[in-house]
């Protein structure tokens, strides 16, 4: 679609180049036109689409008008009771860029999600957000902006209790590890490139809504005093803890925030991050009992252990529902997975009394991500899980054929 838009642009700048030179312009004016013409007819074609696309969706039958106002008297949603739709997502888009400005709210209606509030600046944005007249369910923030850039406006932001936990969809044309680690370790939740791609960004976007579905089921359960523990646990009547703050570091995230940043790596850089993955060995196998309090300092140790490894500045971590640590590395030297497992146990030793237990780990990887774009992050995930269980086998004595050795 962009592609087309482009085509588009440059033949009309081809037309106003050729009619200039017919009509006496000099070849430096000619060149101007050409170009002026050329991005504004981009810019046309981009409208028209979307403009098409948003009267076509607005003739079908919508859905979450009749939730879109539903608020209570703070300007927050209305209170979900599981009897009925859940309230439109409402989006706040940040952008210093007046076009661009322009473009979100077509494109967020055209895939359905019209609520967007647009601003131009971080002080802007972060106004709104501490004003509690409207409460957002979802951000996007440009990363390049004069002033307050969108990383600091995305730290910002998730040092207001009501947006510690708001997807963050980070908008930027500079698609790089470097950028895109600094975004993720910020807060963010989720990235989209420029020029937007309207399914790419209709699905990050759907991303963010499934991720506030969640949240809203977890919160409906805490008011019913329900437990919302992990699901999927390998040990029956697992789970991780209730208390495991993931803030407490910088690089350690929510599993599906991992999955997203591995999904968005560029092509060309793929092969500069590899992927590992980290399971107690003592957890795994289900043969000690954890305190929740233990089990969550034991986990935040694991992962500081790592980050302390193989650099803060360099590593994205998050946990698997079975307290597996998955972990991407922009690695500059290749990682050894026995010297990996070697400096966490070692770590982790001096804190045996407070665990009351003597602890290892059996390490996965490293591998770079593999697959295509859509199944890469989860075809990765999954195969580096699968050796760190086949290690933890081996270690126990008991030898897997095929097993990944370092």
């Amino acid at each position: 679609m962009i592609i087309a838009y482009l085509l588009g642009g440059i033949f009309l700048g081809l037309i106003t180049f050729v009619a200039a030179l017919l009509t006496g312009a000099s070849i430096w004016l000619a060149f101007g036109l050409y170009a002026a013409v050329g991005a504004v007819g981009v810019l046309l074609f981009a409208f028209a689409a979307i403009a098409a696309e948003t009267l076509g969706a607005s003739a079908r039958p919508a859905n979450n008008e009749a939730n879109t106002s539903e608020l209570d008297e703070s300007g927050d949603h209305a209170d979900p009771t599981g009897q009925g739709e859940a309230p439109a997502m409402r989006i706040l888009a940040v952008d210093d860029e007046p076009y661009i400005l322009e473009l979100i709210p077509l494109i967020s209606a055209n895939v359905g999600f019209p609520d967007v509030t647009a601003v131009a600046s971080g002080p802007e944005a972060l106004k709104l957000l501490n004003s509690g007249e409207i409460t957002f369910d979802c951000l996007m923030f440009d990363i390049s902006m004069p002033g307050m850039d969108g990383i600091e406006l995305c730290q910002r932001a998730r040092e207001i209790p009501k947006y510690s936990t708001t997807p963050v969809i980070m908008l930027t044309a500079m698609r790089d590890i470097q950028n895109m680690g600094d975004a993720y370790r910020a807060g963010a939740s989720d990235y989209a490139t420029k020029p937007f791609d309207i399914e790419e960004l209709g699905a990050r976007l759907q991303l963010a809504s499934d991720a506030i579905d969640i949240q809203r089921e977890v919160e409906a359960a805490r008011r019913e005093g329900r437990s919302h523990a992990a699901r999927n646990a390998r040990k029956p009547g697992f789970k991780l803890p209730d208390g495991l703050k993931q803030s407490a570091l910088g690089n350690l995230v929510d599993h599906q925030v991992l999955l997203n940043y591995l999904t968005q790596l560029p092509a060309s850089e793929v092969t500069d991050v590899e992927v590992l993955a980290i399971c107690v060995n003592e957890i795994e196998a289900g043969e000690i009992e954890f305190s929740e309090q233990q089990l969550m300092t034991m986990l935040q140790d694991v992962a500081a252990a790592a980050a302390g490894l193989m650099g803060a500045d360099k590593t994205l971590m998050a946990y698997t529902d079975s307290a597996t640590l998955l972990v991407a590395v922009n690695a500059v030297d290749h990682l050894s997975a026995i010297g990996v497992e070697n400096v966490i146990e070692a770590k982790l030793q001096d804190r045996a009394l407070e665990y009351e237990a003597s602890i290892s780990v059996s390490v996965g990887g490293p591998i770079p991500p593999q697959g295509e774009k859509t199944k890469r992050a989860q075809t990765t995930a999954n195969r580096v899980i699968a050796m760190a269980e086949n290690r933890a086998l081996d270690k126990n004595g008991r030898p897997v054929a095929g097993l990944f050795r370092r």
